[in-house]
């Protein structure tokens, strides 16, 4: 009884949120269209941050709950599932409660859903591999448990930096686009983010994969000589390395590996904290990796390879009106009202000013 609780409040819980967001953020919809975008931004950047801290909450709440005679042979397993169960609801009602009349309209229901479905997919096999990474290290060093719980930390850092989102795209998860993009000698691999929203025009680079993420929001709303434009600006630079980016992974990978071992510690005695613990960390370490790979928009002229201000202000022009979003969105590098000024103070019409 108390599973089917969670899962009702999984699922019930992000539609009242993101109404009550609705109506404080957007209220009735001002008629100029320009106050209406400022608004809808508001709204998305509010049920974005809810939803970032409400997917590791379901997941450890799924992971505390679950009742361990479902799985007497492997609780971990048991909970592992309940606590992906939880957190994979959690995103697919957010993705549907947060979705405006534009959108519905743009893409239906069950896509939508297929989508989130797609998304939290990556955050539930990282996790399963750092649980298998525990597993399978557990007795090859137990007579050193200090060296057991490091070497299992940064395995883990590895299953969900690397092999979980090269799993994604071997999957199909983020299906590969059939092309690639030459840049500076380097071939990168192209990817589709199957984001659920048609509006998001995103791009996201990892450099350790030679890989760059593109939502079909920017395929379909930009010809493709800009969206290209997009993608080389947040590649630039990024097969290099600087004295600042390397302190910045140094902190994020040395961080992650301490909570991983704290994680082990947590859920020594117990299958079900263990797997709470783990999934904190998972999406700690998410987040420190996109900490670590982001970029400085406050710079005076674009990295070597990237595209030129010319390049960037066309493509910008070229990008229709979005609700709620004035420029595209990267993940390595912001992309916004630095950029804009810059581009305005050398001569350039970047298009509408993005609202902070």
């Amino acid at each position: 009884m108390t599973s089917l609780l969670l899962l009702a409040a999984c699922a019930f819980v992000p539609w009242m949120m993101c109404s009550a967001l609705e109506a404080s953020l957007t209220g009735a919809r001002a008629t100029y269209p320009a106050t209406r975008d400022r608004a809808l931004g508001r709204y998305r950047r509010a049920t974005l941050c809810a939803s970032l801290v409400m997917l590791p909450a379901a997941g450890v709440a799924g992971a505390l709950v679950v009742d361990p005679s479902l799985s007497t042979r492997s609780p971990t397993a048991g909970s592992w599932f309940f606590a992906s169960l939880s957190a994979t609801t959690a995103w697919v009602s957010f993705a549907l409660a947060r979705r405006t009349s534009e959108e519905a309209a743009a893409m239906p229901a069950l896509e939508t859903t297929g989508r989130a479905v797609q998304i939290a997919a990556v955050p539930v096999l990282a996790t399963a591999l750092a649980l298998l990474a525990r597993t399978a290290l557990h007795g090859l060093f137990s007579s050193r448990p200090i060296v057991q719980a490091v070497i299992t930390a940064l395995c883990s850092v590895v299953a969900v930096i690397v092999v979980s989102p090269f799993m994604a795209m071997k999957l199909g998860l983020w299906p590969i686009l059939p092309r690639r993009l030459q840049l500076d000698g380097v071939s990168w691999r192209l990817a589709h983010l199957p984001a659920p929203t048609p509006f998001l025009t995103h791009t996201a680079a990892m450099p350790w994969l030679r890989s760059v993420l593109v939502s079909d929001g920017l395929l379909n709303r930009a010809p493709e000589p800009h969206w290209q434009t997009l993608i080389r600006y947040e590649v630039g630079d990024a097969g290099t390395s600087s004295a600042q980016r390397s302190a910045r992974w140094a902190f994020a990978i040395t961080s992650s590996a301490l909570l991983f071992i704290a994680a082990g510690e947590v859920g020594a005695h117990s299958a079900r904290k263990l797997v709470a613990a783990t999934v904190l960390t998972v999406f700690f370490t998410a987040a420190a990796t996109w900490w670590a790979n982001r970029e400085p928009s406050e710079k005076p002229s674009p990295e070597p390879g990237g595209p030129s201000m010319r390049d960037l202000a066309q493509m910008l022009r070229s990008l229709p009106p979005c609700l709620g979003q004035a420029l595209p969105r990267t993940s390595r590098r912001p992309l916004g009202s630095a950029l804009y000024d810059r581009l305005f103070a050398l001569g350039h019409d970047p298009g509408p000013r993005p609202h902070r």
